[in-house]
């Protein structure tokens, strides 16, 4: 009997402190859409996919202020936000050239300035043009 219960006491021990398994994206909270590093994952313009990177192209929006890295060059630039209503202003970048990556930045840059929604689920994010998602980016949480 002895036996049975230790067997049992280490059952359940075993069992609460097994790890919890992780949630899905779905049943994550939404990321906030500032203070989040925004890791580019598609444009819809590159119905091929993003060619190779070395670096990631990333946006990130802070207090009415973007910045981020295209894939060559480094841009900056404001926002207007008014529910889910979104629009960028002014944006520049430096303005090297990178054979390699011109066109995923040119493209990029193009999504930016077209964009007037937005759209989080979990840790997506997604530009739109009215209805249609011009890119796609994931969360990478800052420390």
């Amino acid at each position: 009997m002895q036996k049975l219960i230790a067997v049992l006491t280490l059952m359940i021990l075993f069992v609460a402190c097994a790890p919890k398994s992780r949630p899905t994206v779905s049943e994550r909270a939404d990321s906030p859409l500032t203070n989040t590093r925004w890791k580019l994952v598609k444009l819809t313009s590159l119905p091929n996919g993003l060619p190779p990177l070395t670096k990631d192209v990333f946006i990130q929006l802070d207090t009415g202020r973007i910045k981020g890295f295209g894939g060559c060059n480094n841009y900056f630039g404001g926002y207007t936000l008014s529910g889910q209503s979104l629009r960028f202003t002014g944006v520049g970048s430096t303005k090297m050239f990178c054979q390699e990556t011109m066109e995923v930045e040119n493209k990029l840059f193009k999504a930016i300035n077209s964009t007037n929604q937005y759209r989080i689920t979990g840790t997506k994010l997604e530009l739109l043009q009215d209805k249609e998602v011009l890119a796609s980016f994931e969360a990478l949480y800052l420390q």
